[in-house]
């Protein structure tokens, strides 16, 4: 039987209730296996947002996978689940046994189109080795604004045709495997002001602006054969008066379906973000997402008060509430048909149920994503000639206020980042052996900015800068630019700022002489910096 008519006869014989379970993606907390095989039978839900705190390690990763694969096989629509997670580098799950490379930023400035290749290819091939089949990546965001307080590193770059070629080159990586790609996040968040996880952000560009800049890369994802795109929780007033991205008909059907020409399965961000919950009600959101070409309804949860919050309730009432439209012809029938018959087609054409055993070695997923970070650092001011740091005495302290580290990984965020902070591994490194350096405790580092304590004055004092993409929080930027501006003016030439973050912090240092790159907080970057600042060679 041809797939065309095997979905035909399938969408005849499914109830309103199987159809309609069928395009939301959902999540679940923590262990609680016992929900997720109800959200499976009794909700016939399409797929999973899946992160660490569902599984920790790789062989609990895979034997979940299975399950709810197997669980899935049972129903009477066998399609393949939607096991999505967000493996894009910056952001990242069982990132201590998998290789996430230094980001995206970081790749987009390495820009090497076969390196970015090659590194999302490693995160499909450890995922699919796993049976999670669907990445939530790459980033299509421009960071117009480098400002923006929640693309940053996510992104490639700050242009659109460097953005839009490393794109392409992600999503064909990732459909080298068996993986869906999911280009994200349309149609553009990196010139916002807000971030859409607390608020809903407000993009005052035209369509010609938007054609330009923000929606090239979305374009060479599409041409790349991209399998989804996300929806983005924005209002773009010059576009759709009335509705965010997620919500505008204007922007999904007409822009990224017509005249984009996007033929695969649109995804929304997750509708419980801040952006959506603050603004609209679930049932509501979900109802018009859909009216408005969305193909799939994801409630992620992203943890957000999940022990406080009855967001089991929450997604019964939205996927209930979708139902009644249908029954009450507010959702035509038709409608759901074919956005199902659309969802199914890509399923049965493109997922594969099974596991299968990576292809690459782990070693060589390793040298992948170690040679990504090395190429990425990037010497820009140096004429002190301080650099590098052979044979010269010299102190190392971090920037960042200590304090700040509990966020890396926490119960609201959904665990994007490494434990292993930047500034651990390079303690760690520059500490061991009979070469250690002298390194400031952030307590020390402030006596001496403001002279209670002395630096030897024919030391150089390094002084290391962090960021990490935090999911509705920030780091202390602002901070650490005060306190490096305080360094500059006491030491002067003799301080050297490296960067385990953006260089979108440089114009605020106009009179240092000494600052180098890595373009990432990831442990490879962080290794090879402590390597750099030991003076050894990669």
């Amino acid at each position: 039987m041809d797939l065309e008519k095997k979905i035909a006869q399938l969408l005849g014989s499914l109830t309103i209730k199987e159809k309609v379970g069928q395009l939301f993606v959902l999540a679940f907390a923590g262990h609680d296996y016992e929900y997720a095989q109800h959200l499976i039978q009794t909700h016939h839900i399409g797929g999973f947002y899946i992160t660490d705190d569902n599984a920790a390690d790789l062989a609990s990763a895979a034997k979940l996978a299975n399950t709810l694969q197997q669980l899935a096989a049972l129903r009477a629509c066998d399609a393949p689940l939607i096991l999505g997670v967000d493996q894009e580098g910056a952001w990242g799950i069982l990132t201590q046994q998998t290789d996430l490379g230094p980001g995206n930023l970081a790749l987009g400035k390495a820009n090497d189109l076969a390196l970015t290749y090659d590194m999302y290819r490693v995160f499909a091939q450890q995922m699919q080795s796993i049976g999670y089949n669907t990445l939530l990546s790459p980033c299509a965001d421009v960071n117009a604004d480098p400002k923006n307080p929640i693309i940053g590193q996510r992104a490639f770059g700050e242009t659109a045709e460097h953005v839009a070629s490393h794109v392409a080159a992600a999503v064909k990586g990732i459909l080298s495997t068996d993986n869906f790609a999911c280009a994200k996040h349309f149609p553009g968040h990196g010139d916002t002001h807000t971030d859409s996880h607390q608020a809903l952000p407000v993009v005052n560009k035209s369509l010609n602006e938007m054609m330009q800049q923000d929606l090239l890369p979305f374009k060479r994802a599409i041409e790349a054969g991209v399998s989804m795109i996300m929806t983005s929780h924005i209002n773009y007033p010059k576009i759709d008066a009335h509705y965010p991205a997620t919500l505008s008909a204007t922007i999904l059907t007409t822009l990224l379906k017509e005249q984009l020409g996007f033929k695969g399965l649109i995804i929304t961000d997750s509708m419980n973000m801040w952006a959506m919950r603050k603004n609209f009600s679930p049932v509501d959101a979900a109802v018009q997402a859909l009216k408005a070409g969305a193909h799939l309804i994801m409630l992620s949860e992203e943890h957000y008060e999940n022990s406080t919050t009855a967001y089991k309730e929450i997604q019964a009432q939205t996927i209930a509430g979708v139902i009644d439209a249908v029954q009450q012809g507010e959702l035509g029938e038709t409608l759901i048909d074919d956005i199902l018959k659309h969802v199914l087609a890509y399923k049965y054409s493109y997922l594969k149920a099974d596991a299968k055993a990576m292809t690459m070695s782990r070693d060589h997923c390793q040298k992948v994503a170690k040679h990504c970070a090395q190429k990425a650092v990037k010497v820009l001011r140096n004429t002190s000639g301080v650099w590098p740091l052979t044979s010269q005495s010299f102190v190392v302290a971090f920037v960042a206020d200590p304090k700040g580290y509990d966020s890396l990984v926490n119960a609201r965020g959904i665990g994007p980042n490494d434990p292993r902070s930047a500034r651990d591994v390079i303690c760690q490194s520059l500490n061991y052996g009979p070469a250690a350096c002298s390194i400031l405790s952030f307590e020390k580092l402030k006596k001496c900015l403001i002279g209670e304590k002395q630096i030897d004055e024919n030391q150089t004092i390094v002084l290391i800068t962090e960021d990490y993409p935090l999911p509705g929080e920030q780091f202390d930027l602002a901070q650490q630019q005060q306190r490096v501006q305080q360094a500059i003016l006491r030491w002067g030439e003799r301080v050297v700022v490296i960067a385990m973050r953006s260089d979108y912090e440089l114009e605020q240092y106009p009179q240092l002489a000494t600052y180098l790159c890595a373009y990432s907080s990831r442990a490879c970057s962080a290794e090879y910096i402590a390597a750099l600042i030991k003076g050894e060679k990669a």
